[in-house]
């Protein structure tokens, strides 16, 4: 009788203590044997449960909101995890390592919402340059890292393997598995730096969190947006964002979400105009439009033309000076003097750290609300380090200042004092 109570009092602390670190009655050891029954391998420790807890605290919403993006990407991952005769818990691998973040970037050069290696992203015939990293595009990025799984399965034989293979690299999982001197993934995982196991620890987590954490109604998922959207291409040109916000009334934020493979404030042209999404109900009115596009880009302001004034008569690079209140003779229209207009052309910049406007202003030799014309911002504080803009700037000297995105900060501030 002593025993039996004994063993209920000590089963009501347990779960008085899982009450007391998640503020619910879950039981994390039972959920995690219903994982088991559900596919999930077993295992489990004192760190899977402590960040199992972690998880279903739910603070500042933050598992709410990877709640609502599972729920959003979850269909697509299924119908390409499904081609590759992948487990359902495979859309759970995104969840733990990045949170489905498609913008996500590590040290060590890993990105997109799974994350992928520059070298996995090539192997699999993504595209990754300076301008445009398809390892950040959520839809093309799940059919790589689909088969990547797929394959490293194929070698493991093995889930608890493979995601851990997943995210810290198969040669690394090899070394420690070579030192480890058995296949048992317990002595494995020990073996395993902190870091390195957390692509296990968030794993359960996001499998208890976003499954039974949502079926008990523990997590709430935040409601996402899913913006409806269609592909359309550009032009043969760089086109910066900042002419499809004043054109087309689509704010930066938006398109950034809808193209978060782009890695600048433009769409690039990479030798043939580049395929982007838009809001679907910006598509018809985008194509309508498009041709339009150069024309804003090149735009050219035509002298104010008023009477008793000056008047300027353009004529490929020269302007001839009129008086607009009184008719020349041929003789004074023949000895007027001509001027030469420069032609203009576009020089994009990126910020840097410590660029200030009176270094900009200086050294393109412009004032701020040029830069802020030129651009289309208003705000007082639109230096963003990374953020592309643009300047327009004499076509003979177009050399001259687009090495100025070379320069150190030094060089650029020596620059602007000897201007």
């Amino acid at each position: 009788m002593k025993k039996g109570i004994l063993i209920f009092f000590v089963i009501f602390n347990i779960n008085a203590v899982y009450s007391q670190i998640t503020g619910t009655d879950i039981n994390i050891q039972k959920e995690l044997t219903e994982l088991n029954k559900r596919q999930i391998p077993s295992f489990s420790n004192k760190e899977i449960e402590q960040n199992i807890a972690e998880w279903l605290k739910n603070e500042n919403n933050g598992t709410s909101i990877i709640a609502g993006r599972y729920n959003m990407y979850k269909p697509y991952i299924d119908s390409i995890r499904k081609k590759y005769d992948l487990p359902w818990f495979v859309t759970l691998i995104p969840a733990a390592n990045t949170g489905f973040e498609p913008k996500f970037k590590d040290q060590s050069g890993y990105a997109g919402m799974w994350p992928l290696g520059y070298l996995i992203g090539k192997k699999y015939e993504l595209t990754e340059t300076a301008l445009y990293d398809e390892r950040r595009d959520p839809f093309k990025s799940t059919m790589a890292a689909c088969k990547y799984l797929k394959e490293l399965q194929n070698i493991y034989q093995d889930w608890l393997k493979t995601i851990t293979a997943f995210r810290i690299g198969p040669a690394r999982l090899n070394q420690v598995i070579h030192a480890s001197g058995t296949l048992d993934f317990n002595v494995i995982y020990s073996n395993l730096e902190p870091e390195e196991r957390l692509p296990i620890l968030q794993f359960y987590a996001a499998a208890i969190a976003l499954n039974i954490g949502t079926e008990k109604e523990i997590i709430r998922p935040t409601a996402i947006n899913w913006v409806k959207s269609d592909t359309v291409h550009s032009i043969s040109q760089i086109v910066p964002f900042s002419i499809l916000h004043e054109k087309f009334n689509i704010s930066v934020s938006e398109f950034r979400n809808l193209n978060p493979g782009l890695k600048t404030d433009f769409i690039p042209y990479m030798g043939r105009p580049f395929v982007f999404k838009l809001p679907l109900n910006k598509v018809n009115d985008f194509k309508r439009r498009r041709d339009s596009i150069p024309i804003w880009l090149n735009i050219e302001f035509e002298p104010k033309i008023s009477f008793d004034t000056v008047v300027e008569v353009y004529d490929g690079d020269t302007a001839t000076i009129i008086q607009s209140n009184q008719e020349l003779t041929n003789e004074e229209i023949i000895n007027t003097p001509q001027i030469k207009v420069p032609k203009k052309t576009w020089v994009y910049y990126k910020i840097k750290r410590g660029d200030a406007i009176f270094t900009l202003t200086d050294v393109f030799d412009c004032t701020e609300s040029e830069i802020k014309q030129w651009n289309h911002v208003y705000k007082k504080n639109f230096l963003i380090v990374g953020k592309v803009i643009r300047f327009n700037v004499d076509s003979d000297k177009k050399l001259y200042y687009k090495q100025i995105n070379t320069m150190t900060l030094k060089q650029k501030r020596a620059l602007a004092n000897k201007d």
